[in-house]
């Protein structure tokens, strides 16, 4: 993730967009980080409900997305996969859903 100096969010670079440049060390004073950064296919906040989270993972197809709390200060990534992940954990602790109680 890319941020200003008050930590607000303003891009990402991805490793497929620079990994070609890590071997090129000759390079690395030609290339700046704004010159490689850009727009995540969607943001997530940290308030944001579930259903708009898989939604916007659904639409995008993206692996990961960004999260942002209510300032715009970048948080953290979240990743499709640990989402199902941790979806799968809840489902497996609430038990057979058919099982009579």
């Amino acid at each position: 993730a890319v941020v200003d100096s008050r930590q607000k969010f303003i891009g990402i670079i991805e490793l497929n967009d620079i990994k070609q440049k890590l071997f090129q060390p000759d390079q690395f004073d030609k290339v700046s980080v704004k010159a490689m950064m850009k727009k995540p296919a969607a943001i997530l906040y940290s308030d944001q409900d579930m259903h708009s989270v898989m939604e916007k993972f659904d639409v995008t197809q993206s692996w990961y997305l960004p999260v942002l709390n209510k300032e715009k200060n970048f948080v953290g990534f979240i990743s499709k996969t640990k989402l199902f992940n941790r979806y799968r954990e809840i489902l497996a602790s609430q038990g057979d859903l058919y099982d009579e109680v």
